[in-house]
Formats: structure tokens, sequence, C-alpha cells
């Protein structure tokens, strides 16, 4: 393919790019979620944590939170502008508490998304309802102080 014909070609709409990357989320897909992402990509969930910086550490990340946490989405409002999106979401987590009862930890999220040109992730910072999941963690038992980590 010439340097003119992609040029010419349309670019993917941002509503489009957000249903591309979202499929990969819902498929839990590593490799897939990181190819849409720039090589010097941003990823940072705001939980007290530091930013994931390139395509190859968030393709590991994401590995390493799918098989940690088995976490299902409930989508919410999304809002479009031309290099960007914004996406509420809850997530769904099935948990086991302290004393071995399971229970159902529902997280409210939010995603801010960057795109460049090239229909390229660059950056994505996603924060979460800090006293929802300090409640449902703490339920688990689980520890998040400097971030929850897989």
């Amino acid at each position: 393919m010439s340097a003119t014909t992609l040029r010419t070609q349309p670019r993917l709409s941002i509503e489009h790019l957000f249903e591309r990357y979202h499929t990969g989320w819902e498929a839990k897909n590593p490799g897939f979620i990181a190819s849409t992402h720039s090589e010097d990509t941003l990823f940072w969930l705001h939980d007290g944590s530091e930013p994931i910086k390139g395509r190859e550490a968030l393709r590991r990340y994401c590995i390493a939170t799918f098989e940690a946490y088995d976490f299902s989405q409930e989508m919410g409002r999304r809002l479009f502008g031309a290099d960007h999106w914004v996406f509420e979401w809850t997530m769904v987590l099935p948990l086991t508490d302290k004393e071995g009862a399971p229970f159902t930890a529902r997280v409210e999220m939010l995603d801010v998304v960057t795109v460049n040109k090239a229909g390229e992730v660059t950056r994505k910072d996603v924060f979460m309802n800090g006293d929802q999941s300090r409640a449902a963690f703490a339920r688990a038992g689980i520890a998040i102080e400097g971030g929850i980590r897989a």
C-alpha cells in the first residue's frame, strides 16, 4: 500500500475505535488490547500506583490483571470528542470475603482515553470509585496500599 493510499483512506470514527478497543477488553485479550495502543502509550489506573509506560508493559500488565481478577464490565455513558472518549462503566468483580463467603463487588469506573491520528490509544487514565474499591477489597482481605496490582 502506498503512502498516497494510506493518506486517502478514511479515518475510523472515534466511536468505531472505541467499539474495537472495548471488544478487546471484553474478550480479555492482552495482545489485542496492547496492539490498539501506541508504542509509547501511557496507561494509568489512578489507584495510587505508578503509570504503565509502553505497549509491551501494558500487555504484561493486562495478562497479570486478567489472571488475578475475573471482572466484567457494565457499560454506562460514552462521550466522544475528535481525539478522545470518556467512558463510564461499572466493574463487576466476584470475590470471596475473609470468612470464605462469595460476594460480588461493584465499583464505578471512569476511563479517559486519548487517540492519535493513526487511531492508536496514546493515553488511558482509569479512575475508580475509591470508597467502593476500598470497601470491596478490604472485605476480601486484599491489601491495596500503593495501588491494586495483580
